[in-house]
């Protein structure tokens, strides 16, 4: 076969298997199924058991059995395998794993051995005429008890959200068991992978393989983090070519699934361990996210799954022992999952009830069984007919999970705290702060820098942003600011939040080192506002003079900041009038009309308050026009709606909020008396930014900001 008819060939595979898969999919999506069932039923009826059967010429016309075209193909499999491996591990969250970790664990593991035992056993049962050769029976039989023994996570997680239980507790533990489910069975792959690739199986080879594994997790999940982390932050702010961040993340988890092939392993748990790592990066925002998940389920996984589909023959299923054995295996993966993770619920602490729908929502097989399955396939120790009874048992086990969830939980009613988790989670949603990941902090060597500095450190240690430090090069004629003072200042304020007690009790902790989180750089004038466009969520400014006294006009270089962030810009004033330490109580003021800018600077104000203990007050004034139902003695029901709203805000984040609401013709002046009754030591201010050639506070907000005579932060927007 010529190299033009060969790629016009591959073009022509692609496209069948793309459009069927993805159109199969679009239908099952429709009636409440995964997508992945509808790419791979698209293969099957692309491969022998339909298309094959129907029309033979055609298809040994499009799919014939050459090694080159075979080679291709699999080539693009193989690719689709390790990200859609590199995806599951950016999904992977250990947190929550941690949270619940007696019960989670003991489900995982006894929800594995049972059913591994009983595969391993059932495989060793099966005629010679399934197994490729005796000399990989144990490996058959090590890859068979692994496949009925692993729940899905990205399986679990959609039936969740189909059902509408992901919030749940039980949806939660479910999902947490499916990921360590997902982890254990990864690295027990790359084991018997490692196995499989040689000649001989002994102690020693085993050792190897187990060292091999240990060693490389021990390294990825320690300082591996901190490379992958720093790899992405650097891509994300140095390089302007187009995605530089998703060529990095594909280049980190290809080196790490070349590393663990190296090594003797899998290249399964290099891309699942660099999906892992590239996760927890604390600057992977949702854009990049997607666009990787785009790239992925567009082409890649479609390709992948109708590619599984072709390797399945569903008429060896006619014969009628070979269907036996095949409801064999899938009894014994159903009932040995639900047993294990019965037994593993009970052992970990739950109810009976709680334990039933735990096994069974991890009854759910699918995109991970046939990776699993196309692994063994690809090394030989997997014959046609044995995939195509595990594959069957993954679609199986996962069509008849969604309607039995959804029955089993019906059963479990929630509870009030339950209730209270749900409803709280619902509510932040729709808030900003959570949603930050990065912050810019630019300081001199003056008195605002100073507060700027104690609230940037507050703020980065309470909601785990990464905080960068910057201050100017000096000019000709100027004095160096020092750095190293600011960026210390910032980490101190850091170190004193983590140390401080908040309102409930719990001492505020980070995930990350402090130099992780807190990172500081020295810049030219233009290069801080070139800085300032790599995508940080908001700025803290602690500069002498940011406001001119002449005019609605800031310093030129926060004028740049203003107009380059995407986000809300946090201006310190009036630090010369901090009295207080970084572990001093603070009483804040946060006045409010009701605006989203409004609600925000509440976001922060609280987010500040509850990191360490600082008292809170919002402040509603209203005029006389605003609500003609004040002309009647009540109070505006806007007012009412705004401080409710605060309340509840604070209530979620278990701080208390006092409420104070005034009626003034003159909103600036009954702002002004009550922060001269000396009850406050902070105000948090939100200023909606006016546009003209540049960005400049309104005269209404700059008559108010020169009459506070305490120190004020403006959250500019």
């Amino acid at each position: 076969m010529d190299a033009h008819f060969t790629t016009a060939t591959f073009i022509a595979e692609l496209i069948l298997l793309l459009f069927v898969g993805r159109l199969l999919g679009e239908l099952l999506t429709r009636i409440g199924q995964p997508a992945i069932f509808g790419q791979l039923i698209g293969g099957i009826v692309l491969g022998p058991s339909v298309f094959g059967a129907v029309l033979p010429a055609w298809h040994h016309t499009i799919f014939p059995e050459t090694a080159n075209l075979k080679s291709m193909i699999d080539a693009v499999s193989q690719i689709g395998i390790l990200l859609l491996l590199l995806l599951t591990g950016m999904e992977t969250n250990l947190g929550l794993v941690n949270r619940r970790r007696r019960a989670v664990i003991a489900t995982s593991l006894s929800g594995i051995a049972v059913p591994f035992v009983c595969g391993v056993a059932l495989a060793y049962t099966l005629p010679a005429g399934l197994i490729p050769s005796t000399g990989t029976q144990l490996v058959t039989a090590l890859f068979v008890g692994t496949a009925l023994s692993i729940s899905s996570v990205k399986i679990v997680a959609m039936v969740l959200m189909e059902v509408g239980a992901i919030r749940r507790d039980l949806g939660q533990l479910m999902l947490a068991t499916a990921i360590l489910d997902d982890t254990i069975a990864w690295v027990i792959i790359a084991i018997i992978a490692g196995l499989a690739s040689t000649t001989g199986v002994n102690v020693t080879t085993i050792a190897t393989s187990v060292f091999g594994t240990l060693v490389f997790l021990g390294i990825s999940l320690t300082i591996g983090r901190r490379i992958v982390s720093n790899i992405i932050r650097w891509t994300n702010d140095n390089l302007i070519i187009q995605v530089p961040v998703i060529t990095a993340i594909l280049l980190i988890m290809l080196v790490m699934a070349l590393t663990t092939d190296l090594i003797g392993v899998h290249t399964a748990l290099g891309a699942f361990v660099a999906g892992m790592l590239i996760g927890q990066s604390p600057i992977l925002t949702e854009h990049i996210e997607s666009q990787l998940k785009g790239f992925i389920f567009a082409f890649f996984s479609p390709v992948f799954f109708a590619v599984a589909g072709l390797g399945m023959d569903l008429r060896t299923l006619m014969d009628p022992s070979l269907l036996g054995y095949t409801v064999a295996i899938i009894l014994v993966a159903t009932v040995g999952k639900f047993l294990g993770a019965l037994m593993g619920g009970r052992m970990g602490g739950l109810t009976m009830r709680e334990s039933l729908v735990l096994a069974t929502g991890l009854n759910a097989r699918g995109s991970t069984e046939v990776i699993i399955a196309s692994i063994g396939l690809s090394m030989g120790v997997l014959s046609k007919e044995l995939y195509t009874m595990i594959v069957a048992m993954a679609v199986i086990t996962t069509l008849a999970m969604p309607p039995t969830l959804r029955w089993m939980l019906a059963r479990v009613p929630i509870g009030d705290d339950e209730a209270k988790r749900l409803d709280k989670e619902h509510a932040e949603e729709t808030e900003a702060v959570p949603k930050m990941e990065r912050s810019l902090v630019y300081l001199d060597a003056t008195p605002n820098a100073a507060l700027a500095a104690r609230l940037a450190g507050a703020f980065a240690a309470g909601q785990q942003v990464v905080t960068t430090v910057v201050q100017a090069l000096a000019t000709k004629g100027e004095d160096a600011v020092d750095l190293a003072a600011g960026l210390e200042a910032v980490k101190r304020a850091v170190t004193a939040a983590c140390d401080q007690e908040v309102t409930d009790g719990a001492a505020v902790g980070t995930t990350l080192s402090l130099d992780e989180l807190v990172q500081g750089k020295s810049l030219g004038i233009g290069a801080i506002e070139k800085e300032a466009a790599k995508k940080y969520d908001l700025a803290f400014i602690g500069i002498e003079q940011p406001i001119s006294n002449s005019a609605h006009r800031f310093d030129p270089v926060l004028a740049g900041l203003v107009s380059a962030i995407n986000g809300p810009v946090i201006i310190a004033l009036n630090g010369a009038r901090s009295t207080g330490q970084s572990g001093d109580v603070l009483r804040i003021l946060v006045p409010t009309r009701g605006t989203s800018l409004d609600r925000l600077a509440t976001e922060i104000a609280l987010a500040l308050a509850k990191v360490a203990g600082h008292k809170l007050t919002v402040m509603h004034v209203f005029t006389p026009e605003d609500d003609s139902d004040v002309l009647r003695g009540r109070p505006s029901r806007t007012g009412l709606r705004v401080l409710v709203d605060a309340r509840r805000l604070g209530r979620r984040s278990n701080m208390q909020i006092d409420a104070v609401r005034s009626m003034s013709a003159r909103p600036d002046v009954a702002i002004q008396r009550m922060v001269a009754s000396g009850r406050f030591d902070l105000v948090v201010l939100g200023a909606t930014l006016r546009t003209g050639d540049t960005k400049f506070l309104g005269s209404g907000t700059q008559a108010l900001v020169r009459n506070i005579h305490i120190p004020l932060i403006l959250v500019a927007g």
